[in-house]
């Protein structure tokens, strides 16, 4: 072979070599420089501050990293993301334990950040994917966090048992990060205290927690405060001390104003706490409405007065969602609502023949803290314009179609109609007082044929009669669990509008 000819297959193997390196994909080429187990990151050298490593990942991968150690305090974080990549990096032990988790708590879009204090014992490893095990590409890069602003607020509970504690009437202006916390130490005098979050950044949703000297949560509140997404909590001069507070700001963290004041509101209720009380008290007045502020925990109960009522909560504040119960004078539960008042209020009917004493408990859904009106007002027993049987709804007129007709139901009750011929959808629509409307279709004969919850707009029902179905046909509208409801009804031929 000739000195020219070998030139000539020298460069067409260097050719080929390099078009199958550009045929290799970018996730290959991850694996052969990348540890995609921890065992595997275990053997490397570790990743050292200040040195980016730029990671291409393809679907289902992660890489892992062995953090160094004796180098204070570190902030990892991924940057240079790549078209849609978003990114998940998680903190863990020797064992592979989940330490810390996040998913866009950097400082760029979708990207992640995690910080890891110098005291955190090690071995520790970094696994960065990618959110969904999709493929993505980005930079990883490790730092020295900036030094700790002194007067910076404790990030954990140790350190805020040895700061002073808040002043009552201080506010402490926070900025946190994703996933990072606040804690502070509450003082010690006994007073009935009030700890609110105020002045929220834009996107900012608060959330405070009351914990004792070992870190178990008594109490929590995210939106109970006075500003949308502020948080209230209300802490009693009975509860024991030490008591701490911590504070943190969902999503992607946020900026606001922890402030404590003392709690003025009036230590003895205006209501019974308990049955035997109610009983010796005098029962509610029609129409003259209550007004409720309960603690976290707290029912109030009250005798209710004789005849055709109806019980309701009204004027809901800071969040509130009330919770009504109906109760024997045994305190046996014989009904029960949450939103049937409308929106986040309640309502309970009773009949004039229910036996009498009963009792009213109302109190916040999850007993936390509420704030409301409670009020008795007169429930006329008008006969219903519909048939509330099938028995009754044989002997009317079937349903006209197109003709929207007005329901009201009472607790455990259903309107019934006869169906004309023909294929027609009934429709349930203009729910009111949070009703979930339920409709079900019957032969003759009493079997059910179909039925239909929430195949309308929102709770809103949706039934498709057959025309072919032989035999006269029979429609109960009622709602979700037998609740009190109020909708309107309507038969459509199939096909119109």
């Amino acid at each position: 072979m000739t000195p020219w000819t070998a030139l000539r297959h020298a460069r067409g193997l260097a050719l080929l070599l390099a078009l199958a390196l550009a045929a290799v994909p970018a996730g290959v080429r991850a694996q052969q420089s990348l540890a995609l187990d921890q065992s595997e990151a275990a053997q490397r050298p570790p990743l050292m501050p200040g040195q980016p490593v730029k990671i291409t990942l393809g679907r289902g991968e992660s890489a892992y990293f062995r953090l160094p150690e004796g180098m204070g305090d570190l902030v990892a974080q991924t940057r240079a993301l790549a078209g849609e990549t978003d990114t998940v990096m998680a903190l863990l032990d020797a064992q592979g334990r989940v330490l810390e988790e996040d998913d866009d708590g950097g400082d760029e879009n979708l990207a992640s950040r995690i910080e890891i204090g110098g005291d955190q014992r090690g071995p520790l490893f970094l696994r960065v994917g990618v959110f969904e095990q999709a493929a993505g590409a980005f930079e990883l890069v490790l730092e020295h966090a900036p030094p700790r602003d002194p007067a910076a607020p404790p990030r954990t509970l140790t350190e805020a048992a040895t700061r002073p504690a808040l002043d009552v009437g201080q506010s402490v202006a926070i900025t946190l990060r994703a996933r990072q916390e606040a804690y502070f130490r509450l003082p010690d005098d006994g007073r009935d205290l009030v700890l609110a979050t105020r002045r929220l950044a834009r996107g900012t949703d608060t959330v405070l927690a009351l914990l004792d000297a070992n870190g178990r949560e008594i109490a929590e509140d995210d939106d109970g405060g006075e500003e949308p997404l502020a948080s209230r909590l209300e802490v009693p001069g009975s509860q024991r001390r030490p008591l701490y507070v911590r504070a943190a700001a969902l999503g992607s963290g946020g900026s606001f104003e922890l402030t404590i004041q003392p709690d003025t509101a009036p230590a003895p209720p205006a209501f019974a706490r308990s049955i035997r009380e109610a009983a010796g008290r005098p029962p509610l007045g029609i129409g003259e409405p209550v007004a409720l502020r309960l603690r976290r925990g707290q029912s109030a109960y009250f005798l209710l007065p004789e005849g055709d009522i109806a019980v309701l909560t009204r004027n809901l504040r800071r969040g509130t969602d009330t919770l009504l119960s109906l109760l024997d004078r045994d305190g046996t539960e014989i009904a029960e609502d949450d939103d049937g008042g409308g929106g986040l209020a309640s309502r309970l009917e009773v009949e004039a023949a229910q036996p009498r004493p009963l009792f009213v408990r109302a109190r916040g859904l999850g007993d936390t803290a509420a704030e409301f009106e409670l009020v008795v007002e007169a429930d006329s027993r008008e006969a219903p314009a519909f048939a509330t049987s099938m028995r009754e709804a044989a002997a009317a007129p079937p349903l006209e179609p197109g003709a929207v007709v007005a329901v009201r139901l009472r607790r455990g009750q259903s309107a019934w109609f006869a169906l004309p011929p023909g294929a027609f959808v009934a429709m349930t629509r203009n729910l009111r007082d949070g009703t979930d409307t339920v409709l079900e279709l019957f032969d003759d004969s009493g079997r059910s044929i179909a039925d239909d919850d929430d195949g309308g707009e929102g709770l809103a029902s949706r039934l498709e009669v057959d025309g072919q179905q032989k035999g006269r046909l029979f429609l109960r509208a009622g709602t979700l669990g037998d609740t009190p409801g109020a909708f309107d009804l309507v038969l459509m031929p199939q096909g119109g509008r």
